[in-house]
């Protein structure tokens, strides 16, 4: 393998529950009812965009699309400046290891300045190449647009591309792409489509992908 990507939100920062919270407080104020556990369980992955979508249909909102990932964008900001996204565990120790042995990048779903600001908050932007974002081609995640087009950016066949992720979404993604997929997620998620590896930590998981491209701790 010559390349890795790591997938941002719940891969990289422990931003899945961060996130959780937020919309929950957020559609409270709206009238919806929806704890923070439920909202992760059902929705960890999807984008904002969908997510949107989907309330504004379901429980009749009067807000439009735009509006309400705004208000969100904002809450997000705030609350980051609060609280702050903490690192998966193992995630540093990795980044560091890996860094100036492999090319990096982070391939999200999510807006990249959001991304780009949360990996500076960590000192982490510096060690990664790109930034790809799913809001910058014409099909986020699950399609498989933006890991292909990191591929074509960062020169490497897709098939000699490690891509980690945490969630059934980016991991259609990262399949569609024919990445060689590792999945690392502690809860009990039913898949339809089978990683390479799976494993339950980024702790877990370091040895595996040390040994797949080759680096010696």
């Amino acid at each position: 393998m010559q390349t890795i990507f790591f997938d941002f939100d719940g891969t990289l920062v422990d931003s899945e529950r961060f996130h959780a919270v937020n919309w929950s407080q957020y559609l409270a104020s709206y009238g919806v009812e929806l704890n923070s556990e439920t909202f992760m369980s059902q929705y960890a992955g999807v984008t904002w965009p969908q997510i949107a979508e989907h309330f504004i249909y379901q429980y009749n909102i009067p807000l439009t699309e735009t509006v309400m990932i705004e208000e969100m964008e904002a809450l997000t900001e705030k609350m980051i400046v609060e609280k702050g996204i903490p690192p998966m565990p193992g995630v540093d120790e990795l980044l560091k290891t890996l860094s100036g042995k492999v090319p990096m990048a982070v391939v999200t779903g999510a807006p990249k300045d959001y991304v780009q600001g949360v990996l500076a908050q960590h000192g982490w932007l510096a060690l990664f190449e790109h930034v790809f974002s799913g809001y910058e081609v014409a099909n986020n995640k699950p399609a498989p647009d933006v890991y292909l087009q990191a591929c074509k950016t960062m020169r490497v066949l897709p098939e000699k591309a490690v891509a980690v992720e945490d969630s059934r979404t980016g991991l259609m993604s990262a399949l569609n792409a024919n990445t060689y997929a590792v999945f690392v997620n502690s809860h009990n998620i039913e898949l339809t489509a089978q990683a390479q590896h799976s494993f339950t930590s980024m702790k877990e998981a370091t040895p595996a992908l040390l040994s797949l491209l080759k680096v010696n701790d």
